[in-house]
């Protein structure tokens, strides 16, 4: 939870467009400058006056979702690092090295319909039981 006088500075900073979007969709105001933006339109802030703590909320960086229903599955491993501090250097700034047998990034679709689904392929042990009928002699 954020404090007024913060909230009213955030305020005044990004608008009042910006601030009823941000309310609406994190519940918080954050005003910082944009490092940079992923190949799905992710936008990646940091705000360097708004200090780390280790028990803190860590609010210094924050990511504005492309999509309205934000889920930390549609970041990338890159910007993850920088999120959660494993880098300094943002990977506009460093990109780091990709190997060629690594897939490209998918978001996690648990849940939704492009879920994947396995099918059985092993013939079953126990076969039920399926009468047969002998036909009536009269």
């Amino acid at each position: 939870m954020s404090s007024l006088t913060r909230t009213f500075k955030n305020f005044l900073k990004i608008g009042p467009k910006e601030y009823l979007r941000q309310m609406m969709y994190i519940g918080d105001t954050k005003a910082g400058t944009l490092v940079g933006i992923d190949q799905f339109g992710n936008k990646y802030y940091e705000n360097i006056e708004e200090f780390f703590e280790l028990l803190s909320e860590g609010r210094d960086r924050w990511v504005d979702y492309a999509k309205h229903y934000g889920d930390a599955s549609q970041i990338p491993p890159e910007w993850h690092s920088w999120m959660h501090k494993i880098t300094e250097l943002p990977p506009t700034m460093d990109p780091p090295p990709r190997p060629k047998y690594i897939s490209p990034f998918t978001e996690n679709f648990t849940g939704t319909r492009k879920a994947f689904k396995t099918y059985n392929t092993t013939a079953p042990k126990i076969l039920s039981w399926e009468p047969k009928v002998n036909q009536r002699i009269n």
